[in-house]
């Protein structure tokens, strides 16, 4: 067959698949089809995109892929009426002689700062290390950074860095007579010891509002006066802590406490003049005694028409110290957060001893919001360890 007659019978074939209608329609269809695929996988490429550089990489809390939020709830105000307590400061006391501070120190000092912008923060560092040993320490975070010191005195003006002789706060105090006699110089837990008598020493001299470095601010502390936290463990049914301390300037119980730690106080015991001391000086000078079911949150009438009022246990320390590992699990249950919602600050028991900080731990999740300039750096730096 010659070439002009396989075009002839070619055209033909093509004339007569035109006439069947449904074969135009066919072809139109998957065109149409065509097109809608490709943009639909357009579309997905596009979405996974956006999606892969949204999510955070490496955090993931207790199967979910997205950080829950929190926001404290309004716990009432606690301010008495025309009240002209105590100056509207907070106070931290680093007692080592360290010229630096740890990053979870400096998380605890950035958390009180960006909760209580209308407040003065003193970081009162000893140029000298405390009288007597310290104790072992062991663990993450221990290592101490100038920088984190630089990144909170230049981001938050209501910082102030004070270097001093801690023990000068002893003089003119019933506490002098405990620094005369040398009793400390033979000390077992001489950063404790120190922190735990400058701290009332201070607190009777001038008030305030005294936290321990290893805290995590979630609120505004300006409504709290005379006021410290309930804790309640195996040893005892009901106590109060010296982690977290608001007293008036002259308070009588802490002119109490201070003569009875010169009386009680015990080189080899830890919290003798701390926890305990606190304790014993409360209950003997405000009638506070170890008891079950006592009425925390109210008043408590102490001698000579001073008074202190001590908060339900979610206030200061939501989280007991025989549990505190709940801060350093790798990932969290949402009704840890639901614990915190009526606290003011978190105490996570001796930060610089924890274990490592994941991102998706319950105390990653809260430095991320409420120290993140501290959490940043140390997450983005090599030499850091938070």
């Amino acid at each position: 067959m010659s070439a002009s007659h396989r075009r002839f019978l070619w055209l033909k074939i093509s004339e007569s698949v035109r006439r069947i209608p449904v074969i135009p329609h066919l072809t139109s269809y998957i065109r149409r089809s065509s097109v809608f695929l490709f943009s639909l996988y357009l579309s997905f490429l596009f979405t996974g995109f956006v999606i892969s550089i949204s999510k955070p990489t490496g955090i993931v809390y207790q199967g979910r892929d997205k950080a829950p939020t929190f926001q404290p709830q309004l716990v009432g105000e606690l301010c008495e009426s025309q009240s002209v307590g105590a100056e509207k400061r907070i106070f931290f006391i680093e007692s080592s002689g360290g010229k630096c501070l740890r990053p979870r120190q400096a998380c605890a000092i950035e958390s009180a700062a960006r909760t209580n912008p209308d407040m003065n923060i003193y970081v009162h560092m000893a140029l000298y290390p405390a009288p007597g040993s310290p104790e072992v320490e062991g663990g993450y975070g221990l290592n101490a950074h100038c920088q984190m010191m630089d990144i909170l005195t230049k981001q938050f003006p209501n910082i102030k860095i004070v270097r001093e002789d801690l023990t000068q706060h002893l003089l003119g105090t019933p506490l002098e007579a405990l620094l005369q006699s040398g009793k400390l110089e033979k000390s077992k837990f001489s950063y404790q010891h120190l922190s735990d008598a400058v701290r009332i020493a201070m607190l009777h001299k001038s008030g305030g509002i005294y936290l321990d470095l290893d805290v995590i601010t979630l609120r505004s502390l300006n409504c709290l006066r005379n006021t410290a936290g309930e804790v309640r463990s195996a040893e005892y049914k009901a106590g109060i802590e010296n982690g977290v301390l608001i007293f008036d300037k002259g308070h009588g119980l802490l002119n109490h406490y201070m003569r009875l730690m010169t009386q009680i106080y015990d080189p080899s015991s830890r919290e003798g003049i701390g926890p305990n001391g606190l304790l014993k000086a409360a209950g003997e000078f405000c009638g506070f005694g170890v008891c079950e079911g006592c009425d925390f949150g109210q008043l408590w009438i102490c001698r000579d028409n001073w008074n202190i009022t001590v908060l339900y246990t979610e206030a200061f320390y939501p989280i007991p110290f025989r549990n505190r590992i709940r801060f350093y699990e790798p990932t969290f249950p949402l009704s840890e957060l639901d614990n915190l919602q009526t606290s003011y600050l978190v105490h996570v028991y001796g930060s610089g001893h924890g274990a490592q900080v994941s991102h998706s731990s319950l105390y990653g999740f809260l430095a991320q919001r409420f120290c993140p300039s501290v959490y940043t750096i140390s997450s983005q730096s090599r030499v850091f360890n938070f």
